[in-house]
């Protein structure tokens, strides 16, 4: 795929996301950026797996009625950065191609595990529980887990190791790996950034309580601070889980 022609399918994708209302303009202009760069350096190989992690978060938040919600520069930096920049290392660096598609699928595998873990697990998981201590915990609370959503983290995960194994180019996309080890890496990695996720979630992003009574995970104005830090938010929890999942694509890789 051809500079142009990536910059020209994101800009597509991202006016029909913006008049569906699924992005605010901040959020438009973030998503050309980073839907280009990937689509124009990293080939149809990487396309693919982009549109499918952006499709299938779009499709499952339709489970739990969150659809509503427009995403600004903010969230899809969190998701989108650290693919993107992995992308131009691949595309610049041809003798780090291997480290740079792992470190790609990686950070992508995490958030596609780490949204199939929250949208399915809210639909359909039963129990919610504390990822450290095991307890109860509210539903849709950062830092709580389900059997469900454990489940489908997994998938997730799985789903971007799959789609790694076809090649439709050989222009520069990301490069073919060893098809009996890409599939238990990546699929770890995505699967221990978004358990990374969670345990952030549940230490250190911050949680306030509103005058309602109720505890949520945005500053309202009045709402009082009672776990975490008030500059880790979920887009932080998110961009370090991707760090994390993609560093441990590379760091297992040469174990499996």
């Amino acid at each position: 795929m051809n500079f142009l022609l990536g910059y020209i399918g994101a800009l597509i994708i991202v006016i029909i996301s913006y008049r569906k209302g699924a992005l605010a303009l901040s959020g438009a202009i973030a998503a050309f950026i980073v839907g280009g760069t990937i689509f124009g350096f990293g080939g149809w190989s990487a396309s693919i797996e982009l549109i499918v992690f952006f499709l299938g978060g779009s499709l499952l938040s339709r489970l739990n009625h969150r659809h509503s919600a427009q995403r600004d520069w903010r969230q899809v930096a969190a998701n989108g950065l650290i693919p993107m920049l992995c992308v131009l290392l691949l595309y610049f660096r041809h003798d780090l191609r291997e480290e740079a598609t792992l470190l790609f699928l990686g950070a992508l595998a995490t958030m596609t595990a780490d949204t199939f873990a929250t949208e399915i697990g809210m639909r359909f998981g039963n129990r919610t529980f504390d990822i450290l201590t095991f307890t109860p915990t509210m539903k849709g609370l950062s830092g709580g887990v389900s059997v469900i959503g454990i489940v489908a983290s997994v998938f997730g995960a799985m789903l971007i190791t799959i789609l790694s194994l076809f090649q439709p180019d050989t222009d520069g996309g990301l490069c073919g790996l060893v098809f009996v080890k890409v599939i238990p890496v990546v699929t770890i990695a995505g699967f221990c950034g978004a358990l990374i996720d969670s345990i952030i979630g549940a230490t250190l992003q911050a949680k306030y309580r509103n005058l309602n009574g109720e505890i949520t995970e945005s500053d309202e104005g009045d709402s009082k601070l009672i776990q975490g830090l008030s500059f880790i938010g979920n887009n932080a929890t998110n961009l370090i889980a991707s760090i994390v999942g993609a560093l441990v694509a590379v760091g297992i890789s040469g174990w499996l």
